[in-house]
């Protein structure tokens, strides 16, 4: 072929073949480029392996070879292509990005980000689509190891390059961290810099080190501004700087220090201190800033059926089901417990109905039994303590145990924030309705989750509750950190702001300001203040926009409100089916099944008002009555689907697959076994024949330990 020499060789050197050492052997690149297209892989490894033999020079040989291996999972050899490529072209980034690669697939995080890092600042702003893709994988990677910031800028990175068509991955990164309610809203965003005074004397050298890191020269950055700490130790402009280095490394240490070391800075308003030390807290790794202390008891027994007979007469122990217990295992190797009880806080109550909610048990303990193993004594395993509940647990287990059994006492696993503020409600069967019992969940939730979260003994107040240090201005801000990270957590602020204001109040602290926008300001509100703002003077455009930024990072307070005032606004008509969305956000977000319903019944008013399909709207009722065993609102909706959209192929399509996720019909629409049809098939039992979870009903799906979203009243169907 004729080579254009003027062209940029693909060895990533950035030099035209014309002058690159590559211009005596990249003649082979097209024959090579034409066997890939034509699959014919395995064939162009062997011509590149002779290529490189010829001119162990050929540079974009290596950089072809690498992307190939990589295609083909050969990481063994992608490491060697990688080392030969550097000690060929030390500094080149692809070869760097060769490196990083073959690292991140061997489980080596922390290194290819480092080896990434080089190649980006090899680059500088002109970023080869191999980097942005590696890049793309590296944000999988550290996102799922709950390195969040440090993932959001490597996915924002490919997001925002121009050019770039592979930003698939970077896009379902970004949806993941923004959508999860586990996440902090103040995670969900990398910090601002702090602007540098505009007389300061190190202003210039400060420029410098800001303008690297544009670059994405982040570890030249870096010197620069360690050099400018040591000379100026407390300013936040230079620390913000470092912070955003120290986010691009992953060193979640170094984040977590410097944000504390911000929260210091009396230079800063007390409302940017605050989000500072919060953050701290919560980019520290594991957060043990933020979780409480676990405590464990094991002892070794002689009589398995005694034990177990006697947890099971005792009323303050619930037996947990079978198939749940075949679960709580660490490896498939090990062997799960015979038996497994929830220790209760109160005797349960002797009512089949549905009783008051403050009497509602709720568990302070999990005991397992263990039959004897070959290298293993029988065992009891007592686990999920806390350390107020020791003695009472410690006495509760020695007793149904007989009291000759020596418990011994140890560290578990300390316990989240978000899984400690959930009230841990017993499994206790009770007949009831599933709207009913939902709505108990909900009034237990309400009740007892202010003061949950606020007893709570955290590092970040120095091991102290919000109730303890209530009054003590020297703890003011800690405290108001610890209550900005609570109202910030979607999976609790979601659950109404009622529950916000009360623990406020036992922790006397003020809540922000209400924001007022105009039309303008709307694109630069932070995300962690989106619950904050007031739409009551808001346009249908900024409303709109709003609320579709609130979907985005599950800001749910914040949805119910712009999507509640988007309904109650007058749109022109080319803006008028966002009220749908706007409906549909609100049954997304409702508290219960019955306010969703609710919901639907007015969006389908609506788009039927307006001539609008109704067809997503009874999907997602036909859905949500089936998952709450509504049978007679089901066939209602079913019947309804069919006569008004029966010869929408789409429709009936996509009806028939949520059919076979409930399992009613078969993949061929014929109905399971034993059903009469599709409208009856599989039609969940009337609400008055369900309870609420019992050691032989159905077991829930969450497992024992519990979930970030908290226990529940467990009713067959619920799971």
């Amino acid at each position: 072929m004729t080579v254009d020499t003027y062209a940029v060789c693909p060895c990533g050197s950035g030099k035209k073949i014309k002058f690159c050492k590559c211009s005596n052997s990249v003649g082979e690149l097209d024959r090579v480029l034409k066997m890939v297209e034509g699959g014919q892989v395995v064939p162009a490894l062997d011509r590149l392996s002779k290529v490189l033999a010829e001119h162990p020079d050929a540079a974009w040989a290596l950089a072809v070879r690498g992307r190939l291996l990589l295609d083909l999972r050969e990481y063994d050899s992608l490491t060697e292509n990688a080392e030969r490529f550097i000690r060929l072209q030390p500094s080149n980034p692809l070869a760097l990005t060769q490196k990083a690669a073959a690292l991140l697939f061997k489980g080596n995080v922390d290194e290819a980000n480092d080896a990434l890092l080089e190649a980006l600042t090899e680059s500088g702003r002109d970023v080869d689509s191999f980097v942005l893709d590696v890049g793309s994988v590296l944000a999988f990677s550290l996102a799922q190891g709950g390195e969040f910031l440090t993932a959001r800028v490597y996915a924002t990175l490919a997001m925002m390059a121009q050019g770039y068509e592979g930003g698939q991955t970077a896009m379902q990164v970004l949806r993941q961290l923004n959508s999860a309610p586990t996440i902090s809203q103040m995670l969900k965003a990398v910090p601002k810099s702090t602007p540098r005074p505009a007389d300061a004397s190190w202003g210039e050298r400060y420029d410098e080190a800001a303008g690297l890191l544009r670059s994405n020269k982040v570890m030249l950055a870096q010197s620069k501004f360690d050099s400018l700490r040591r000379t100026v130790p407390n300013e936040p402009a230079i620390l913000t700087g470092l912070l955003t280095c120290a986010i691009w490394r992953g060193d979640e240490k170094g984040q977590s220090e410097l944000l504390l070391k911000l929260s210091g800075c009396e230079s800063l308003s007390f409302d940017e201190r605050v989000r500072y030390l919060a953050m701290s807290a919560l980019t520290q790794p594991e957060m043990p800033q933020l979780a409480i202390k676990i405590l464990e008891l094991k002892a070794d027994i002689d009589q398995v059926d005694t034990v177990e007979m006697a947890f099971t007469a005792d009323s303050r122990f619930v037996a947990l089901p079978a198939d749940m217990l075949a679960g709580m295992r660490a490896s498939e190797d090990d062997i799960p417990p015979r038996a497994g009880f929830q220790i209760l806080d109160r005797d349960k109550p002797g009512t089949d109905g549905l009783p008051p909610a403050d009497q509602i048990p709720e568990a302070i303990g999990m005991v397992f039994v263990y039959g004897r193993q070959t290298d293993r004594a029988a065992r009891v395993e007592v686990q999920d303590i806390r350390e107020r509940d020791l003695d009472e647990v410690r006495s509760r287990v020695s007793a149904a145990l007989g009291g000759n059994v020596t418990l011994v006492q140890g560290d578990g696993e300390p316990m989240p924030l978000l899984v400690a503020a959930q009230p841990a409600i017993a499994m206790v069967r009770f007949q009831a309705k599933p709207t009913e019992a939902e709505k108990l969940q909900s009034e237990i939730t309400r009740a007892r989750m202010p003061r949950a979260i606020a007893s709570l003994s955290l590092g970040i107040l120095g091991g102290a509750s919000l109730i303890d240090v209530a009054g003590d201005d020297s703890k003011l801000l800690q405290r108001t950190a610890l209550v900005r990270i609570i109202e910030h957590y979607d999976a609790i602020a979601s659950r109404g702001e009622e529950i916000l204001a009360d623990v406020r109040k036992l922790a006397g602290i003020d809540a922000l300001p209400v924001l007022k926008l105009t039309e303008h300001e709307t694109e630069t509100v932070d995300n962690e203040d989106l619950n904050r703002v007031d739409p009551s003077e808001l346009d249908g455009e900024a409303l709109i926009y709003l609320l579709q930024r609130a979907q985005q990072i599950s800001a749910t307070p914040a949805i119910r409100r712009f999507a509640a005032r988007l309904i109650e606004t007058d749109l022109p008509e080319e803006q008028r089916p966002a009220k749908l969305l706007a409906y549909m956000s609100l049954v997304n977000v409702a508290t219960n099944a019955e306010d969703a319903i609710a919901k639907l019944d007015s969006a389908k008013a609506f788009a039927e008002q307006h001539s609008y399909s109704t067809a997503n709207l009874l999907l997602s009722e036909i859905s949500l009555r089936l998952s709450i065993g509504d049978g007679e609102g089901f066939q209602v909706a079913l019947q309804q689907i069919t006569a008004k959209h029966g010869k929408d192929p789409e429709t009936m399509a996509r009806l028939q697959q949520l059919l076979m996720q409930f399992g009613l019909i078969r993949p061929d629409g014929s109905p399971r076994s034993g059903q009469k049809g599709p409208a009856m098939a599989g039609a969940p039992a009337p609400a008055s024949s369900s309870g609420l979870w019992t050691p032989d009903s159905p077991s829930p799906a969450a497992s024992a330990k519990g979930d970030s979203g908290g226990s529940k009243l467990w009713i067959p169907g619920m799971d």
